[in-house]
């Protein structure tokens, strides 16, 4: 990893704690590759129908342009991206398409009326990738070409492969962030509003910062401890080497391509704490100054979650018996109680979630409980409204 790259990627991670930071990072990139513009894309759910969103992008649009051509192409666009998604389905890797493979010939694909609306912005050679194969809706990363220019050479490929998976978890741990940023200014100042642990660590692991949260998963559970002088560290031997490779290490961080989640350290398989890691080189809330820590979130898989179950069936292949199981297991009921409740035997529910983990691609329920959070949940407490967001907590 040069020093550019790795800059850069401290940079792609900083926008975990500054959301708005995405279209600095995004021109950065584009002027790097020599490319017109870049988006990422993301499908909602709304009353009853899915629509595509642009939430981040370069500078080079506008988000009223944007929003009109999305009005206008979303039915193509829906379709493009499917075909992005059938051609990439069967790995964690991030693969990025070039748009010949949407139509047969050049000819045919200057002719379709999207590509005709970005001819007359200078705009034709796209290539689009999947950021997120646990929710495949969200984090379509797309890249823009002149048209005066050839698709993406081989040096650019290598230049983005480098990027995209920190792109990828930098857009996944970022989204508990941006509902808060929504709601409010500031994220750090409003930690506490969140329902999953976040913690705030300088380079030596100690705490900087915490949430209330995260601090009433330290007393209910015996996965952290924290020691005399202030550091963190996690009792399960394994958690622990996985969280110190991942803090002294960049090269250990987007390992997963496009499925981030299986980064995730689950210290004990008793406890249902998924714990998450980035760097945080500094941040607007912290100061000026170069931070150099990290974020660490953590989420209780256990507490309740709902999320559309609709997707859920529909992004990993489940039959409609395992799909009525989804909405169980969020609750965080036990296969036992899960049996009671439906009329079945134990037996046939252990098979029907061993079904869903093989089809979702998770080891276990905690893995799958987080997977399922990136299917419309809400990260924002439920009395966060009566939390009124206070002064970033001092930084040590």
């Amino acid at each position: 990893m040069t020093q550019e790259i790795r800059d850069f990627t401290l940079e792609i991670y900083d926008t975990i704690a500054d959301p708005l930071t995405w279209t600095g990072v995004l021109d950065q990139l584009v002027e790097r590759i020599g490319a017109q513009g870049s988006i990422i894309f993301e499908w909602s759910q709304g009353d009853g129908d899915m629509s595509l969103s642009a939430p981040f992008h370069s500078g080079f649009y506008t988000s009223s342009a944007l929003n009109t051509y999305l009005v206008k192409c979303q039915h193509l666009e829906a379709r493009d991206q499917e075909i992005l998604r059938e051609k990439t389905r069967s790995h964690d890797e991030i693969e990025l398409l070039d748009d010949t493979l949407l139509a047969p010939s050049v000819k045919e694909l200057k002719s379709q009326e999207h590509v005709k609306k970005l001819m007359r912005l200078g705009i034709f050679h796209r290539a689009a990738g999947i950021l997120n194969k646990d929710n495949p809706w969200i984090s379509l990363f797309s890249v823009q070409l002149a048209s005066n220019r050839e698709p993406l050479d081989e040096v650019e490929r290598i230049y983005l492969a480098q990027l995209l998976p920190h792109i990828a978890k930098a857009l996944d741990l970022s989204i508990p962030m941006r509902q808060l940023q929504e709601r409010y200014q500031g994220v750090l100042s409003a930690i506490d509003c969140l329902n999953i642990g976040v913690c705030v660590l300088d380079r030596r692991g100690m705490i900087v910062a915490r949430n209330q949260e995260f601090q009433r998963q330290q007393e209910t559970y015996r996965t952290f401890r924290v020691s005399p002088d202030g550091k963190l560290t996690i009792t399960d031997r394994l958690g622990q080497k996985i969280l110190e490779s991942l803090m002294s290490d960049l090269h250990q961080h987007g390992k997963f391509g496009a499925r981030p989640r299986k980064e995730s350290i689950v210290s004990h398989l008793l406890e249902p704490l998924c714990i998450e890691l980035s760097p945080l080189r500094k941040s607007g809330e912290i100061g000026t100054k170069a931070f150099d820590g990290f974020i660490l979130c953590s989420t209780d898989t256990g507490l309740p979650v709902s999320c559309n179950t609709r997707l859920v069936q529909q992004a990993f292949g489940l039959t409609s018996a395992e799909t009525s199981l989804v909405d169980a297991i969020g609750q965080g009921l036990t296969n036992p109680e899960i049996a009671d409740r439906r009329g079945r035997s134990v037996a046939t529910v252990n098979a029907q979630t061993k079904s869903i983990l093989l089809k979702s691609n998770c080891s276990n329920r905690t893995q799958f409980v987080r997977a399922m959070m990136r299917f419309g949940a809400s990260f924002l407490s439920t009395d966060s409204d009566s939390r009124k967001p206070t002064k970033p907590k001092r930084m040590i």
